[in-house]
């Protein structure tokens, strides 16, 4: 390919990211801290991009370069991967956390967008909100990974005010999709009780915070119940609640706007590898829908399913006695 067909291509797919009405233009002025005469000779062609440029605009708008260029147009696809630097996880935690805020900030106010997740975990969109749960799942990470000295308690972690008010918009922002559809393993609690029991088993939760992360659970079960009875968030906006009669290995999400699509999978306990390709998000879309065949719909229809499936989350968290 010539580079000014190179280029010509990577013009359209920029044009093809944006949002009816942007003026693209005026995004690489911002985005490649070029002046106005430099990006407009870019645009007609006289000068190309370089790579530097073609390669922050591939980060920061999500345009492939390898399809782009041809090479290996279907097998590959570019992927965040969100992995938490070792010598700092809370503050590396933080920004990760940060960036979906932005992320949704910037789609939720499309009124044709929408948030899909199939979970077989409780969502971090319900659970960031509670200090002690969210503080649960960020103790088990770091002790998987061999962060902390063995001996530590969960109680003798701290988690910065800044950070539980970052989880807490992060909870808001998720809150605030055109459309939100949530399909769950029907053992979602029964996988998170199982973690508990095994850290107060080896002495590393007491008592004392098994009760109070029992409490939180009740109250994040109630919270659930109600959304699922009303059909809706307390912000309004509708969302769907689907219980799967399988099981299924991962928790996998996409968010999508008229002009901007992501899909994510979740690894490592609190992260999601996530991509912009568009190959890979029709195929998680299509996944998470698929999944509907085996599900029952239990938010504003289904009372009988619904009332039976948080019955019995409610025995197992009761249950939760050490």
């Amino acid at each position: 390919m010539t580079t000014y067909n190179y280029n010509s291509e990577l013009i359209k797919a920029m044009n093809e990211k944006l949002p009816n009405g942007t003026n693209l233009a005026n995004t690489l002025i911002d985005m490649l801290y070029l002046g106005k005469e430099a990006v407009y000779r870019r645009l007609r062609g006289e000068v190309p991009f370089t790579l530097a440029e073609a390669a922050a605009i591939s980060q920061k708008m999500g345009v492939s370069l390898d399809k782009l260029a041809g090479t290996n147009a279907y097998s590959n696809a570019i992927f965040d991967l969100n992995i938490i630097r070792q010598t700092d996880p809370l503050e590396t935690y933080y920004s990760i956390v940060d960036n979906y805020v932005k992320i949704f900030r910037d789609l939720n106010r499309d009124p044709s967008s929408e948030l899909c997740t199939s979970s077989n975990m409780i969502p971090q969109t319900f659970y960031l909100k509670y200090e002690l749960l969210s503080k649960f799942r960020m103790f088990k990470w770091i002790y998987q990974f061999e962060k902390i000295d063995i001996e530590k308690h969960f109680e003798d972690i701290e988690i910065v005010d800044k950070l539980l008010e970052k989880q807490r918009e992060f909870v808001r922002e998720s809150q605030e999709f055109g459309h939100t559809e949530y399909i769950w393993d029907d053992k979602l609690f029964i996988y998170l009780i199982n973690d508990i029991k095994y850290f107060a088993s080896v002495h590393l939760i007491s008592h004392e915070y098994v009760q109070k992360l029992k409490k939180e659970l009740l109250q994040l079960l109630d919270e659930l119940e109600e959304i699922a009875t009303r059909g809706a968030f307390r912000t309004g906006q509708e969302v769907c609640i689907f219980i799967s009669n399988i099981n299924f290995e991962a928790t996998y999400s996409y968010i999508a706007s008229s002009a901007y699509h992501i899909s994510l999978v979740r690894v490592f306990a609190i992260n999601s590898f996530a991509t912009r390709d568009e190959q890979v998000f029709n195929s998680v879309k299509e996944w998470i829908h698929s999944l509907k065949k085996f599900s029952t719909l239990i938010s504003q229809s289904g009372e009988m399913q619904r009332i039976k499936f948080f019955k019995t989350q409610r025995d197992v968290i009761e249950g939760l006695c050490i």
